[in-house]
């Protein structure tokens, strides 16, 4: 909110010369303006200081208390709270803290119980604003309370300042929790550790870095740091008294008793029987050490999402049944899908002006995504290299919160771009249409209008509340879109019939906006201190025309080889280069070159691979001339199993990445579109270099399926998508879950290597074709073959 735009229009005399030095009265003066302005308590110098005073001798006392329990008997508390049952626990957390929260997020929790009116007139729930990391959802877990323990009494209290300050940025902008106010003053807490300089305070008169540092980071608004000094009272306190429940029968005040060696249990390997995700990592950062930002992980994140928009565009223009699936989700998830109140269906869908805005969304959107990640793929790039030079509690130098300033404004065009797909397919995904309705069109507009739908949804339903706050700007300012993806994600989770309502499509959309979350969040931990493409087109450039119907592209990949499927293949394959060449000419009409030559710089080139004409198998044909089974040559087949997917590689830059190209045969004709021959290569020493895993045999048939190759036999079936986790562990990827369906899976080597994955939804299993794109993913990526695997 802008405070200075909040002021009335009063006339120049009717404001007291003396009232920007009276913040009292200039914050009345802003409410006659904006009644909704929230106003401080105003606090005097005094009375900041004995509050400081008062909560600095609590917190170090507090502290102290608890390095004494932990020196002494650290190892027993470990092993006892390990030994309880989650009932146990529960009565423990209650006890410490009665009233704790039952769930994760209390703050989400409190804000659905109280309209905005209730929270600003004074709310209940000021504990659950104040202190959401304590709460019994998250601390019965085994090693969060644990790290809870640790961290605090092993650290100073000034190295959680700006982690307790963020913790409450929900409770702020809901007004539910509003810190005094006093001006002239900055206060200091992060590096003070002792109880005697912990919330002193410097005047802005007397000291002429003062303000600076508040501004900049270093220092807190008094307000503030009285606020955070009783979050850090009320945690310490109730860390305190946990740690006394748990050895009730230990003379704890002792101080006789032998200090004993620190433990060396790593509280973070406490076992899980969940993969490693970004939810987890999320949950546990409230009770660990915080972090500085990783920005060799964020690189291995944004490499992958990098990698991934570029395959995504390179497969649209390959594969014929990856187009088709990416076009009918597109089309499935626009508005014109949804009915008006009377049940009448939008006009566009009986013309081609329909199929025409899908495709021409779907193709920018392809084009903008590669080179935005890309553009992020270099700032993070730059940001890693600036970083080496700040220090923990200090201004960051200019050039790194120069370069941190303009990643963090790409970041926020990238969120908006995402917000506003969500927009147009949340309320339209098939599983949510029946909530809400289409306002009649206007036959002179191309807006379109959607309403909530009258008595279509329970009042407790938390999964289409939490949707919702990204169809709502300020909602979702409100909740921090981080919070929002970290929420969904567990909601969805947590009930199997939530994620039944989930579309895949609105799954991977999810996921994107937790990448975004994620690196917004990271690029927040470096802080000390708490023109892009349009992405639609209403039509003209005649795509419907090439691009529907959707039949056209069916492509029975995950048929055996028959003269009729290879048939079938290729007129799809020349069904998409027809649309693709027609693109490239209504580029090439507007802005003067294709898509690619455009995007030359950003855009690897990979020739398209089309599969070769039908050649009868010798063995068939000595054994019966007048034989119709159709498979392809044991050669073809070979070289299909490497080749054929529905993302594409040049033989210039396979030559380049993987040194190496292995084929054992060549089809002996191809069709009328473009195929690639390999450089064949069956020297020792390249085999050499090809790495073998042995796997079990759950792993073999895993790798088996991904790496398949098209024969007169029927293809495998379905892969569990747990399955497929446990074998690709198995060979040497650590792997971390990202909010929504993605999954980044990085190799454990010098390289770090990184790709990503989509989990299947709402089913947990990888059909076949799928799990073959996924198979020639990995070939492009590292070079991978059925050959590299073998049973154990």
């Amino acid at each position: 909110m802008d405070l200075l735009n909040s002021l009335p229009d009063y006339a120049s005399e009717d404001l007291p010369d003396d009232i920007y030095g009276d913040p009292q009265r200039l914050f009345q003066a802003m409410t006659q303006g904006n009644p909704n302005l929230p106003v401080p308590r105003f606090l005097s110098f005094q009375e900041v200081k004995r509050m400081a005073d008062g909560y600095a001798k609590d917190i170090f006392t507090a502290q102290r208390d608890l390095v004494n329990i932990l020196d002494r008997h650290e190892d027993t508390l470990i092993k006892r709270w390990l030994k309880k049952t989650a009932i146990q626990r529960q009565k423990i957390l209650t006890a410490a803290l009665p009233g704790i929260p039952q769930t994760h997020r209390p703050d989400f929790w409190a804000m659905r119980k109280e309209s905005q009116e209730q929270i600003r007139a004074g709310t209940q729930y000021r504990d659950h604003w104040l202190l959401p990391s304590l709460n019994i959802e998250n601390l019965s877990k085994p090693r969060n309370l644990l790290l809870f323990l640790r961290s605090r009494a092993r650290n100073p209290p000034g190295a959680f300042v700006n982690a307790d300050a963020n913790s409450v940025h929900l409770g702020h902008v809901a007004q539910a929790i509003m810190p005094a106010y006093l001006s002239g003053y900055t206060m200091l807490l992060a590096g003070q550790n002792s109880q005697g300089t912990y919330g002193r305070m410097i005047s802005w008169d007397t000291d002429a870095q003062a303000f600076d540092m508040m501004s900049k980071g270093t220092g807190l608004q008094p307000g503030e740091g009285l606020q955070v000094m009783e979050i850090q009272q009320r945690k310490l306190c109730f860390l305190h008294r946990c740690a006394e429940l748990i050895l009730q029968d230990f003379q704890l005040k002792d101080l006789s008793v032998p200090k004993q060696p620190v433990p060396t249990h790593d509280l973070l390997e406490i076992s899980s029987s969940e993969w490693p995700s970004l939810s987890q990592e999320v949950e546990v950062s409230a009770y660990k050490l915080p972090d500085a930002a990783d920005m060799a992980r964020l690189q291995s994140f944004v490499a992958a999402r990098r990698d991934q928009a570029q395959d995504h565009v390179w497969s649209l223009r390959e594969d014929p049944s990856y187009f088709q699936e990416v076009v009918f989700e597109w089309g499935e998830h626009r508005q014109e899908r949804l009915l008006t109140a009377s049940g009448k269906a939008h006009p566009a869908l009986r013309q081609d002006i329909f199929w025409e805005r899908v495709l021409s969304s779907m193709v920018m959107d392809a084009y903008t995504n590669l080179v935005a990640w890309t553009m992020v793929s270099k700032e993070i790039d730059h940001l890693k290299v600036l970083s080496t030079s700040a220090r923990p509690n200090q201004e960051l130098p200019e050039d790194f919160a120069h370069a941190l300033a303009h990643f963090e404004h790409l970041i926020e065009q990238l969120i908006k771009i995402s917000i506003s797909n969500w927009k147009v397919a949340m309320v339209a995904s098939p599983p949510m249409r029946k909530h809400y309705v289409r306002e009649p069109q206007d036959p002179h507009s191309t807006r379109i209008a959607v309403v909530s739908k009258a008595g279509s949804r329970d009042k407790g339903d938390h999964l289409l509340w939490l949707l919702e706050i990204f169809l709502q700007d300020e909602r979702l300012f409100l909740c921090g879109i981080e919070n929002v993806c970290d929420e969904l994600e567990r909601e969805i989770r947590a009930h199997p019939a939530s994620r039944e309502r989930i579309s895949p499509y609105i799954a991977s959309l999810i996921s994107e906006l937790s990448l975004l979350g994620e690196l917004k969040r990271q690029t927040g931990l470096a802080t000390p201190g708490p023109r892009m493409i349009e992405c639609t087109s209403n039509g003209g450039a005649g795509l419907a025309q090439v691009g529907t119907p959707l039949a056209r592209f069916d492509y029975p990949s995950n048929k055996r080889r028959t003269l009729a499927s290879t048939q079938k293949l290729q007129q799809a394959e020349k069904s998409l280069d027809i649309f693709w060449s027609h693109t490239d000419s209504y580029c090439r009409k507007t802005s003067g070159k294709p898509l690619h030559e455009m995007l030359q710089t950003v855009l690897q080139e990979r020739q398209l691979q089309r599969t070769p004409d039908w050649v009868e198998p010798l063995d068939k044909i000595e054994d019966s001339k007048d034989s119709e089974l159709d498979t392809t040559s044991s050669g073809f087949a070979a070289l299909e199993l490497r080749n054929r997917t529905e993302r594409t590689v040049t033989e210039t830059s396979l030559a380049q990445d993987k040194k190496k190209a292995k084929t054992r045969g060549v089809p002996r004709s191809s069709s009328s579109t473009s195929a690639v021959v390999l450089n064949a290569t069956n020297s020792t020493e390249e085999e050499d270099k090809t790495p073998l895993f042995t796997v079990s045999k759950r792993g073999f048939k895993v790798f088996s399926t991904l790496f398949y190759t098209p024969t007169e036999d029927e293809p495998p079936g379905e892969i569990p998508w747990s399955e497929f986790l446990s074998a690709m562990a198995s060979v040497g990827f650590s792997i971390n879950k990202l909010d929504g369906s993605a999954w980044v899976f990085a190799r454990d080597d010098e390289l770090r290597q990184s790709i990503i994955f989509h989990e299947p939804h709402p089913s947990s299993k990888i059909p076949f074709h799928v799990a073959r794109r996924l198979g020639r993913r990995l070939w492009r990526k590292y070079g991978w073959t059925s050959d590299n695997f073998q049973r154990a």
